[in-house]
């Protein structure tokens, strides 16, 4: 987790780790929202070696799978914009028609809700059901 930006760990919960690195759970419960944070120092997708690359697309093609489980998400968003944040990071988040910004980004939207007591920890448990190779924080 040594290489978490400390603006993530304040706006996120860090989880553990999943094969191509940390993995955060975005503070906002309006909406499902992982951040993967890659093992190394980049800062640009091309600047990542192939195999952190193919690391990286079956771990969002996992995360997709269980988040498109959940209940309501229509779609998956995966999204790079480190505008804020130089360190390399992926953006996975479900999404639907009744989340407070449909259709449009959520990024920069007003609503924002905490999670309740136990959320963050079901999902933990879920995660560790889902994911093989997920190892809890």
């Amino acid at each position: 987790m040594s290489n978490v930006p400390e603006r993530f760990l304040k706006s996120s919960t860090y989880l553990g780790e999943i094969p191509s690195g940390a993995l955060l759970l975005n503070g906002n419960a309006c909406y499902p929202w992982f951040i993967i944070v890659p093992h190394g120092d980049f800062t640009e997708w091309i600047e990542l070696p192939m195999e952190l690359q193919q690391s990286l697309l079956t771990d969002i093609n996992v995360l997709s799978a269980f988040l498109k489980g959940r209940d309501g998400v229509e779609k998956i968003n995966i999204a790079s914009i480190g505008n804020i944040v130089p360190q390399f990071h992926l953006h996975v988040l479900g999404r639907s028609s009744s989340d407070p910004a449909w259709p449009g980004p959520v990024w920069g939207h007003p609503d924002s809700k905490a999670y309740e007591e136990g959320a963050i920890e079901d999902i933990v448990d879920r995660l560790g059901a889902a994911l093989d190779q997920f190892v809890p924080a």
